[in-house]
């Protein structure tokens, strides 16, 4: 059985929102953000064989820190000198600098809901953002034709394409905003019951 580009992202974006409706804790999916985020910047700066002499901290440190406020990385904060390991100290750090977030707040529960209000707000904003980008492409498909290449092939590649970096985007402004946010901004608890579903998170047909 096939599954469409659009079936594919209804249905892990439903997935998401009833987790974070259905009340469940987000810590681990916070968590494997974090991580993720970290790995995909050293990996994007560092080059796998490369000497730490030719490494750019100056690049690493303009990607990572707006998004994990982490101490700005010096050849002398390396404890050692290979990119795996690199990854590892890093990303022990930047969850030590969430535990510390998580600290800031009197009941682990509040930053627990903070972290589902954060990621549905964001989803939402982000999905929205990617129906209209999709509904771009799908006009500007026919252009495709040109070339001798298939609309539908150049539709589905670059809608895959969208819909990861519509993922990862989701990771680093969630990551952010959490990392961000001060104590006196969190969300009260009786706010929960408010908390519906977006309504531009109702599946959207494309594949018409």
């Amino acid at each position: 059985m096939t599954v469409s580009l659009s079936e594919l992202e209804r249905d892990l974006s439903t997935r998401s929102v009833l987790r974070v409706l259905n009340g469940e804790s987000m810590r681990d999916v916070i968590y494997k953000m974090i991580t993720d985020i970290t790995e995909n910047c050293v990996d994007i700066c560092i080059n796998d064989d490369a000497d730490i002499s030719d490494w750019d901290f100056n690049e690493l440190n303009t990607l990572l820190i707006p998004t994990i406020p982490l101490q700005p990385l010096t050849p002398e904060r390396v404890k050692k000198p290979k990119k795996n390991s690199l990854k590892q100290q890093l990303k022990e750090e930047a969850v030590k600098l969430y535990e510390a977030k998580e600290a800031e707040f009197p009941e682990p529960e509040a930053i627990r809901e903070l972290e589902r209000v954060v990621l549905l707000k964001v989803i939402d904003r982000k999905w929205m953002d990617h129906i209209d980008d999709m509904e771009q492409l799908r006009q500007g498909v026919g252009l495709q034709a040109y070339g001798q290449r298939d609309p539908l092939v150049e539709y589905k590649m670059s809608g895959y394409e969208m819909f990861d970096e519509m993922t990862q985007n989701i990771r680093e402004e969630t990551v952010r905003l959490l990392f961000h946010i001060k104590i006196e901004q969190k969300v009260e608890r009786e706010q929960q019951a408010q908390i519906t579903v977006p309504t531009r998170m109702i599946p959207y047909r494309r594949d018409r």
